[in-house]
C-alpha cells in the first residue's frame, strides 16, 4: 500500500509541477497516456532492448520530456511525461489519431520475467489505469 501511494503522489506531483526558467519560458510537466508499446515475446538476460513507446500527443504545446520510471522488483511502471508550455503559445488541442514514438531502452537484468505497466490515464475514480504485458526471460544457451 505504501508503495500504490508514492507512485501515485509522484504521478500527482509530475502532473503539478511548473518551472520559470531564466529566459521567461513557463511550463507544466505532465503524463500524457501511451497508446501502444512494441515489445518483443521473449526477452533474453543481459541483453539490451529499444522498445517503441506509442503515446498522445494532447496539444502542439506537448513536446517530450522524459520517462518517468518505477521499479518493483520484477515490475515496471512507465510514465511518458511531457512538458507543456504555457506562454502565450497559440496551442491546438490535437486528435486521439495525434501519436508519437518515443524509444525506451531497456537492459534485462533478472532472469525469469518482467512485468511492464505503462500509464493511460485515470479512471473515474481517479485510480491509474495501465497498458500491462508480462514478457519472460530466457537465458542464452
Amino acid at each position: 500500500m505504501k508503495k500504490l501511494f508514492l507512485s501515485v503522489f509522484t504521478l500527482i506531483f509530475l502532473a503539478s509541477c511548473s518551472i520559470d526558467n531564466e529566459d521567461g519560458a513557463d511550463f507544466n510537466l505532465e503524463l500524457v497516456p501511451v497508446v501502444n508499446v512494441e515489445l518483443p515475446d521473449t526477452l533474453y538476460l543481459n541483453e539490451t532492448y529499444t522498445f517503441k513507446v506509442n503515446y498522445q500527443r494532447l496539444s502542439t504545446c506537448h513536446s517530450f520530456y522524459s520517462f518517468d520510471y518505477q521499479i518493483d522488483e520484477n515490475e515496471r511502471r512507465i510514465g511518458v511525461v511531457n512538458q507543456v508550455f504555457l506562454n502565450g503559445n497559440n496551442c491546438e488541442d490535437l486528435t486521439e489519431n495525434d501519436t508519437v514514438t518515443k524509444d525506451l531502452n531497456f537492459l534485462t537484468e533478472r532472469n525469469d520475467y518482467y512485468i511492464f505497466k505503462f500509464w493511460q490515464g485515470l479512471d473515474e475514480d481517479g485510480n491509474a489505469i495501465y497498458l500491462t504485458k508480462e514478457v519472460p526471460v530466457k537465458t542464452i544457451q
